[in-house]
């Protein structure tokens, strides 16, 4: 994917964050399945893997820079779950738009030319590119939970 076509994808995410203004309360902190997230905690776990890329990522994006691998991906989301409950659905939604939109102004700023220069998490050779087209599978398997709830 091309730089402009990630941000673009990047705005209409958090388009659809707005559009989930609209979604009641009750339905918006019940599971969208048995067993399964709320769409509540689900909003909320993407916002908390928006914080973590830009605390923990975005900065240090640059050629040959060598990261840790992800953190426990079960703990993280738990607490990103016990966070949700924590607030209403609507703070939950300002709190993930918030981070995408900082997300977005990071991405707007780094040249082009840096875009697929690799650099590593834990043993995976990994570019702006490739991590920012990971990150959209992510949010639409999770947008698709939420829209077929």
């Amino acid at each position: 994917m091309k730089k402009e076509e990630i941000l673009e994808y990047q705005q209409n995410y958090v388009n659809w964050l707005d559009s989930l203004q609209d979604l009641p309360e009750e339905k918006a902190l019940a599971p969208y399945k048995e067993g399964k997230w709320s769409p509540n905690e689900i909003v909320m776990h993407l916002g908390e893997w928006d914080r973590f890329t830009l605390e923990q990522r975005i900065p240090n994006m640059r050629e040959g820079e060598k990261f840790e691998s992800f953190p426990n991906f079960e703990a993280f989301n738990e607490k990103a779950a016990a966070r949700a409950h924590e607030q209403t659905f609507k703070e939950t939604l300002s709190y993930a738009k918030q981070q995408r939109q900082s997300i977005i102004e990071h991405l707007q700023a780094i040249d082009e030319i840096e875009w697929d220069k690799v650099f590593y998490i834990g043993e995976h050779e990994v570019s702006i590119r490739s991590y920012f087209t990971d990150f959209i599978d992510h949010d639409n398997h999770h947008k698709k939970q939420i829209l077929h709830k």
